[in-house]
């Protein structure tokens, strides 16, 4: 099934609402019926009115650089007066009244974000590590500011959805073979959930990262990831015999090379000092350890430079999961287990391991964010906040 785009013509809006079920009108038209006014509410908003023209009128020459506005071609400006929106404004001068009208800017230009890599399981019980890239525009400012409060995450949580159900319904090999079949597919489902905010997806690139578990009838045709990654998964004590038992198995063949003994023993040591430098390290930079290093940094100069509320949920190595909140959003700040006092502005799910390395700065938050290491879920401007106060603790 191919996906056909909607036309971008301004003048074509009522058409190709109603093509997509629901006309924009009809939907401006429910909205504002439940913002209809009584009488006295009606009579006071008039004499509102009235009264900032007069004032406007009697300070033009200063006020007149606040109420003239210039759009252009590209944006639009969706005014709510005393609360009720009022409707779009632009391109070109437009005029805003002070003190009663509000609004917002809403950008009709194509935009593109980025779905991070996520665990999805197909049809055949093959689990792919995939993501895409989703292009899309705004062709209704009003839909899209009276109906979604956050358009950007909200389609792209709708979209990381409707790609888990689809990746569901088909098998491994049909995405590998043709993966801008699936990204068609993939922006028709998406619009049939977001017709109605003014929005249209135009198009959906499909990335498959990796095949983590693929099906078991055709196991010996893929790529198993490399044993190295696979130790990392583990838990610490795991990990560490199962490291023995790789060395074992290499030690055998030192006997066979004579020739070659001490620098094969030089070999099997190596990566045995390494994994003990390793998990040193990682016993050394524990949760509890870069709380205890946190709680010695917090200031109210670093609550005015943050000025944010973080929850930590952090998958231990021994498959246990803890809660450590940061909270930078008042006082001095506080750090501690559990739940903060207040709702957190940004919640990020991590393992172990990906909390050591961006702690000790071996890794930083967007990237870990890219490649699917980090979940988060708030504000992500201000989950890359952390990167600040990372590197006041590295200093």
């Amino acid at each position: 099934m191919s996906y056909q785009p909607l036309p971008s013509d301004e003048a074509t809006h009522g058409a190709r609402s109603h093509r997509k079920g629901l006309s924009s009108s009809q939907l401006l038209k429910d909205f504002r019926a439940g913002n209809t006014q009584t009488c006295p509410e009606l009579v006071c908003s008039w004499i509102l009115i009235v009264l900032t023209y007069l004032f406007m009128i009697l300070t033009f020459p200063v006020t007149g650089w606040f109420v003239l506005k210039s759009v252009p071609k590209y944006e639009r400006f969706v005014v709510f007066r005393l609360g009720r929106i009022l409707g779009s404004k632009g391109p070109g001068m437009i005029l805003l009244l002070p003190f009663i009208d509000r609004w917002q800017k809403v950008d009709l230009r194509s935009k593109t974000f980025i779905i991070a890599p996520f665990e999805a399981k197909c049809k055949d019980e093959a689990v792919i590590n995939v993501g895409a890239e989703v292009q899309y525009h705004i062709w209704n400012p009003v839909l899209s500011v009276a109906l979604v409060e956050d358009i950007d995450s909200t389609t792209a949580y709708t979209a990381q959805n409707v790609m888990r159900r689809l990746m569901h319904k088909e098998t491994l090999a049909q995405i590998q073979e043709d993966k801008s079949k699936t990204g068609e597919q993939l922006a028709f489902e998406v619009n049939k959930k977001t017709k109605h905010w003014g929005m249209e997806v135009q198009r959906v690139d499909l990335i498959l990262h990796s095949v983590v578990n693929r099906p078991e009838e055709d196991q010996p045709g893929f790529e198993t990831s490399p044993p190295s990654s696979r130790l990392e998964k583990l838990p610490a004590p795991l990990r560490k015999l199962a490291t023995q038992m790789m060395q074992n198995r290499r030690s055998p063949q030192s006997i066979h090379l004579s020739s070659h003994s001490s620098e094969s023993e030089d070999s099997i040591q190596t990566p045995s000092v390494m994994t003990e430098s390793e998990d040193l390290e990682s016993d050394i930079i524990s949760p509890d350890w870069i709380l205890s290093k946190v709680k010695a940094f917090l200031s109210e100069d670093l609550v005015k430079q943050i000025g944010a509320c973080y929850l930590f949920s952090v998958n231990q190595k021994d498959g246990t999961q803890n809660l450590y909140f940061l909270d930078l959003s008042r006082d001095s700040g506080k750090a501690g287990y559990g739940m903060p006092e207040g709702d957190p502005h940004v919640t990020l799910e991590v393992t172990e391991d990906t909390m050591q390395g961006l702690f000790s700065g071996d890794l930083k938050p967007f990237s870990a964010y890219m490649s699917g290491r980090i979940r988060i879920q708030g504000d992500l401007k201000l989950a890359m906040k952390l990167e600040d106060l990372i590197k006041k603790l590295n200093r």
